[in-house]
């Protein structure tokens, strides 16, 4: 039985149980910032589960997943993976164990036609809870109790942390036979990890709550949550032993096979199929959905998928990127199930070949400087030092980590976490705003309240009551005394979203200000929280306010907001419509648009889009909203943002002459829930401030618009003038007077570096610390002190020494920010330079090396003379 049927028939068996069928929820969860990706089928179903979600008794649902905590096992396993389906039926409330144990049997021996001999159950045995009395008399009616395996917590007993809701699983096993197993497996001990028995499917009875002192309590509401992954499933359907066996992965693998030319014969060929195989799928799914590749997040997970995948495609043989030829595969195994991989495959396979040729360019690099602090340290590589790898050439600490384990070569981790946590420090390091608990009390105060309603689009005044006040530590009070979080029935502000910055204002009562708002977050779906500062006199639930929006600013917001619906469609005239944004950031002060592109726009093309931007402001065109069915994103072809979920009917923002009159003859048109102005003349001038890489393919322009651009441009106008009056001359002849400036500072740095070359080599009538010394073989050496000469004109003080000094070698050191760095210049048929290099480096505790004829290196500063000594006694 193939995939895509054994899912269909999971699915409709649940249906004729009268379960809703849900489609998969994103990768990347909705309102839950403590994960970073969906991995399991009742991530969307937490509201739910908690009881703070009435709206469904049950569901069925294929779920996509992402696991990366295993990673390491991958390819060298037979069933680990990553990316994976998870076939799963809950009930909110609703059936119970009898039902769940049941269909699951029902499922699996009559629909699918398993073998019931091959079957095997487990039930908790009881520890922390009583014995699962209940699980077993039911599974006793459906199979002989010598196949119900009993287990305690580590294997049937649930948790969602230390408290909270909590409950028995029970478990189902199919045994492979017993020419897969191990001796230990002749007892029928399902645990064992050899792979002739397999967990298929996970029956969670949710039906206690752990209390903050151990003990359990029964839940009002109990709960069924279930899971059976896909890819296990078809192995046993398909009759193979590995889920890289089975239709889900082989196309994959066949055409891995011709690309890398390769039989995957070998174990590290195996390997490598697998690994690719897998990541692959994992990335494409990803970039469907809008990650793309970074150095933190989920940007860094899918880094680490691409990078892994494309060294063992190099092991094989390939020294170029790859990964985006194996996409025609993976749509082929999907394209019926999951559509944003079709819709998006030149996505898809730009971005995997940019960040593969991103990586190739480094990997060399990164390879080369891990084999010389192998050759260095050939038991224990240090982890600052592995760290600075990462940091240096973008080599992921798990590739090192690989590497070094083939090798049988330590790292000391430790150092390594606190290298990168010493560097989190000093760079912008994100943050969860809301952390689990804040999360869970804000679901319990969406689920008790009504939905805030936002009348923001229409109106920037509104009288409201508050339902609900939080303080700075998110815990509901009844009155609010200080600095906190106000909910309201109804708001003008609009909430941060979109990379749109939330709203700032005020509240009144009586038409006296009590409140500032400071910030308006939406951390929930119908949760509006507005962050405010007390002027007054401390608020209460139940009072009615005047909410106002503070109107310059949110003035300045729309403008910048409609400018980058501006910009991306000059883009994406100039560039294609391959252009597609990457991320964005909107404030009443500037805007930041991030955008793909295959290879870096030239300044003309760049100066076309410019001109483009500039033309749709003049034009002065509407700027117009509506709500439309989300069927219409494909008929009228309007513009929408990777991953991003959208309600039905959704929001259209159009620039068009005529609006929505004629939605076809547009200059934009995308799904977009921010505010914007009414006519793109009153966007006035967007003022570019800086055109930058954010990494490989992606390009981010940052800019201003509006009063914002203004005010830019008269900051701009009063410094020119400053600067031109402290150099005497005007301000339309500044540019032309700094390149005379420049031009000068560069003749005479070659001035000062020509007479210190000179100084240096004994040209002039002082002379440096010079010491001559007598290296092995009686092979004669000088050595200079060169002071703090820049290190760049070392190579040039060397040569010149040389010519001067045959049959020596040269020797010249700097001293730079605390730092010793040196050269080191051979003649002919002399001694290696490189070998020298290294020792000199590796007696001041640093690194060097080179070519026969030339080496460079540094280490820790030390004196001239110690210096010297420590080369006397190389």
């Amino acid at each position: 039985m193939k995939s895509q049927k054994i899912r269909e028939s999971f699915l409709n068996y649940f249906k004729n149980k009268g379960l809703p069928v849900l489609p998969s929820s994103p990768l990347i969860p909705r309102g839950d910032p403590t994960l970073l990706f969906t991995s399991a089928g009742m991530v969307q179903f937490k509201a739910n589960f908690l009881g703070l979600k009435k709206e469904l008794k049950g569901a069925a649902t294929s779920q996509k997943c992402l696991r990366t905590t295993d990673i390491d096992n991958v390819g060298f396993t037979k069933r680990h993976l990553t990316f994976f389906e998870m076939l799963g039926n809950f009930s909110f409330g609703d059936y119970f164990k009898e039902e769940a144990v049941e269909w699951a049997w029902d499922y699996l021996t009559n629909v699918l036609g398993i073998d019931k001999n091959r079957l095997y159950v487990s039930i908790y045995k009881g520890g922390i809870a009583p014995r699962d009395e209940e699980a077993y008399d039911i599974w006793s009616r459906l199979v002989s109790k010598e196949r119900i395996f009993e287990l305690a917590e580590k294997d049937n007993f649930w948790t969602m942390g230390p408290t909270g809701p909590c409950g028995p699983c029970s478990e189902i096993y199919y045994d492979f036979g017993g020419d897969k197993g191990c001796c230990e497996c002749k007892d029928k001990i399902i645990t064992c990890d050899c792979g002739r028995y397999v967990e298929i499917w996970n029956l969670v009875f949710t039906q206690f709550n752990r209390l903050e002192n151990g003990a359990l309590e029964p839940l009002p509401q109990k709960n069924i949550d279930t899971g059976m992954g896909l890819e296990r499933l078809c192995m046993i359907m398909q009759n193979v032993d590995s889920p890289y066996d089975t239709d889900l992965f082989l196309p994959i693998i066949e055409n891995a096979k011709k690309i890398l030319d390769i039989k995957g014969e070998t174990p590290l060929e195996t390997s490598a199929l697998r690994i690719i195989a897998d990541h692959v799928r994992a990335a494409a799914f990803l970039i469907s959905e809008g990650v793309l590749p970074s150095n933190e997040g989920r940007g860094y997970i899918l880094r680490r998928l691409i990078r892994r995948a494309a060294r063992y495609g190099k092991l094989s043989g390939r020294d170029r990127p790859f990964m985006y030829e194996l996409i025609p595969s993976v749509i082929g195994i999907y394209k019926d199930i999951y559509p944003d991989l079709s819709n998006n495959v030149l996505h898809i396979s730009n971005t995997l070949k940019t960040e593969g040729a991103a990586f190739f360019r480094t990997l060399s690099d990164g390879e080369q400087k891990l084999q010389e602090l192998i050759k260095h340290k050939p038991s224990k590589i240090s982890g600052a030092e592995v760290f600075r790898l990462y940091e240096t050439y973008g080599f992921p600490f798990e590739l090192t980590k690989e590497i070094l384990s083939e090798k049988n070569i330590e790292i000391d981790e430790k150092s390594f976490y606190a290298a990168q946590e010493e560097a989190k420090k000093t760079s912008k390091a994100a943050a969860d705003e809301f952390e689990k608990e804040k999360v869970i009390a804000l679901q319990e105060l969406e689920g008790k309240n009504k939905a805030t309603v936002f009348t923001g689009y229409e109106n920037l005044e509104e009288e409201a009551v508050v339902i609900a006040l939080l303080d700075k530590k998110y815990k509901t009070v009844d009155v609010l005394s200080e600095e906190g979080f106000v909910v309201l029935d109804k708001t003008p502000f609009y909430a941060e979203s979109g990379g749109q910055v939330g709203d700032v204002g005020l509240m009144e009562k009586n038409g006296e200000v009590i409140l500032r708002v400071l910030d308006t977050q939406r951390p929930l779906e119908k949760l509006f929280l507005h962050k405010v500062a007390i002027i007054k006199c401390n608020i209460k639930v139940g009072q009615k306010l005047t909410a106002k929006v503070d109107v310059p600013t949110r003035l300045r917001t729309s403008s910048n907001h409609s400018a980058i619906h501006v910009i991306n469609a000059a883009l994406k005239k100039i560039l294609g419509e391959n252009v597609r944004q990457a991320g964005s950031f909107v404030s009443p002060q500037k805007l930041r648009f991030d955008y793909t592109v295959s290879s870096t726009p030239t300044p003309e093309q760049m100066a076309e889009v410019w001109n483009v931007a500039d033309d749709i402001v003049a034009a002065n065109l509407k700027v117009e909203t509506q709500a439309r069915p989300l069927k219409d994103t494909q008929e009228l072809n309007a513009t929408i943002l990777l991953g991003e979920k959208y309600s039905d009917p959704a929001r259209f923002v159009i620039i068009a002459r005529d609006g929505f009159k004629d939605p076809l003859n547009r200059i934009s048109l995308e799904l977009c829930g921010g505010t914007h102005v009414k006519n793109t003349g009153e966007i006035m001038v967007i003022r570019l401030l800086k055109d930058s890489a954010v990494c490989a393919g992606v390009r981010r322009i940052e800019a201003v618009s509006g009063l914002s651009a203004i005010d830019y441009l008269k900051e701009t106008s009063d410094k020119a003038l400053f600067v031109s009056k402290l150099l005497n001359t005007s301000a339309q002849e500044l540019d032309h007077k700094i390149e005379s400036m420049i031009k000068t500072e560069k003749d005479l740095r070659g001035e000062i570096a020509d007479l210190r070359r000179k100084l240096l080599s004994g040209s002039a009538m002082q002379t440096p610390p010079r010491e001559e010394i007598t290296l092995k073989n009686n092979i004669a050496a000088i050595l200079f002190n060169a002071g703090e000469t820049d290190i760049k004109e070392l190579r040039s003080l060397a040569d010149n020494m040389s010519a001067k000094n045959s049959g020596k070698v040269i020797i010249v050191s700097t001293d730079k920010e605390g730092k010793k760095s040196f050269v080191v210049k051979s003649f002919a048929g002399g001694p290696n330079a490189g070998e020298i290099c290294k020792r000199i480096a590796a007696a001041i505790d640093g690194r060097g090396g080179g070519k026969a004829d030339f080496a460079q290196g540094g280490g820790t500063a030390v004196s001239w003379g110690n210096f010297v000594e420590k080369i006397k006694i190389i």
